[in-house]
């Protein structure tokens, strides 16, 4: 695989990543955390799978990278806020952290953007 085609690959999974956590953010401050089943149930499980074994896949080996850059991200129990995702819970100690991993990916979308396409970047 060439650099390009790793960095859009890396791209693409950080994007689906931050995409999935902001529709069950979305689900969980404005429909009460009964829209978003399916969504929910998968980040709850990649969160899951982060806490215990972040090298297991792909999805939770770039997220624990992207965290190892963000110290409010990276200390939080991902176990808890999943388990607060299950409940429907949108208190901030779920909101919260999500919100922090979401942003994370952002900054580190922006700059796979910016090394897929050099003349974009920042």
């Amino acid at each position: 695989m060439s650099e390009p085609g790793l960095y859009t690959h890396l791209y693409d999974q950080i994007r689906d990543c931050a995409d999935l956590i902001d529709h069950v953010i979305i689900d969980l401050e404005v429909g009460g955390g009964t829209l978003g089943g399916k969504d929910r149930a998968a980040l709850s499980t990649l969160l899951r799978t982060l806490q215990a074994a972040p090298s297991s896949n792909v999805n939770t080996t770039i997220l624990a990278t992207v965290l190892r850059e963000n110290r409010a991200a990276r200390t939080a129990d991902w176990s808890k806020v999943a388990d607060g995702i299950d409940r429907g819970d949108s208190s901030a100690t779920v909101i919260g952290p999500l919100g922090e991993l979401a942003r994370a990916l952002e900054v580190e979308r922006a700059d796979m953007h910016a090394r897929i396409q050099p003349t974009y970047a920042r």
